[in-house]
């Protein structure tokens, strides 16, 4: 923890508290999204035609910010990682949309912990990272902890905890192509490339299922995307001003916003393997990361 996440700020709260308060609103308001999709998907609306309008509904952000800074931001030579990107990206999206409507939304939120695990595993095969002990404990344990939520078997297996742990993997992927390409991209350009292919891949699968939406849903999901926006923006914000050990903890409030939210508007009562098993993924997920900083400290002041 450095010693400017603990002095106060020119308001007289720690930052550490301050971060803590975005990643606290981040969280509800990531889950509170997921509900306004999933309400919209259990309807007439196909999950894939949802997936489509809120992308659709992202553009109003980022026409704006590709106008403000000019067509330079959209300068860049890696248009087919951009691509895959996108791809990718979509793919996690209707995976865990899909899942949405089969599966409660604790279970959503446990299973998304498992996406800082996968990361580890594709970069240390494509980013040459390497394999470590921390990262194969680290990632035997996740498994375990997704184990104990999906319970495998002829009488529990659960399509919906599929859908997610596909959707994990996929972003898993997607978070070391992102590493990858902030070498020599900008997060400007790379945000900017996202929306603008989404939207026009998202239409491909929803023409399929394209059913005319009623006004309402649309609302609802204008609304999730503006939300889901400022979700993201509060992430930032929580990781830019307090420390990560004092903010990543926070995010397993996603875990009991779901089991809130799902029981307020759905009636869901998650069982106790999803709060086990959801606290040991994220457990593995922030010991693996809390140790990767210690390493890297311990590198770069020379101990071996």
């Amino acid at each position: 923890m450095t010693i400017s996440a603990i002095k106060p700020s020119g308001n007289g709260i720690p930052p550490n508290v301050i971060g803590i308060g975005w990643m606290v609103a981040s969280t509800f308001v990531a889950v509170s999204t997921h509900a306004m999709i999933r309400h919209v998907a259990e309807g007439e609306m196909h999950a894939f035609e949802v997936a489509f309008f809120y992308n659709l509904f992202t553009l109003p952000i980022i026409l704006p910010l590709i106008a403000r800074n000019g067509s330079g931001i959209l300068r860049t030579r890696r248009h087919g990682l951009m691509f895959v990107r996108a791809v990718l990206h979509l793919s996690s999206m209707l995976f865990f949309y899909v899942g949405l409507t089969l599966a409660p939304l604790a279970a959503a939120s446990a299973l998304t912990f498992l996406a800082p695990l996968f990361a580890v595993i594709l970069a240390a095969l494509f980013l040459r990272e390497g394999f470590s002990a921390r990262r194969w404990i680290a990632l035997a344990v996740g498994i375990a902890g997704m184990l104990i939520i999906v319970r495998p078997g002829p009488a529990a297996l659960d399509s919906g905890a599929l859908y997610f742990v596909g959707a994990a993997s996929l972003w898993g992927a997607v978070l070391v192509i992102i590493k990858f390409m902030s070498r020599t991209e900008s997060s400007a350009t790379i945000i900017s490339w996202m929306a603008l292919m989404m939207t026009p891949l998202a239409l491909l699968p929803a023409l399929f299922v394209w059913t005319t939406p009623h006004w309402t849903d649309i609302a609802w999901l204008a609304a999730a995307g503006f939300l889901g926006a400022f979700a993201q923006w509060a992430l930032t914000q929580a990781l830019k001003t307090g420390s990560t050990n004092a903010v990543m903890p926070i995010d397993f409030l996603r875990l009991v916003w779901g089991a809130l939210i799902g029981f307020a508007i759905f009636t869901e009562i998650p069982d106790i393997y999803t709060w086990v098993g959801g606290a040991v993924i994220f457990g593995s997920s922030m010991w693996l990361t809390w140790r990767e900083r210690v390493a890297a400290r311990l590198s770069g002041a020379g101990v071996p």
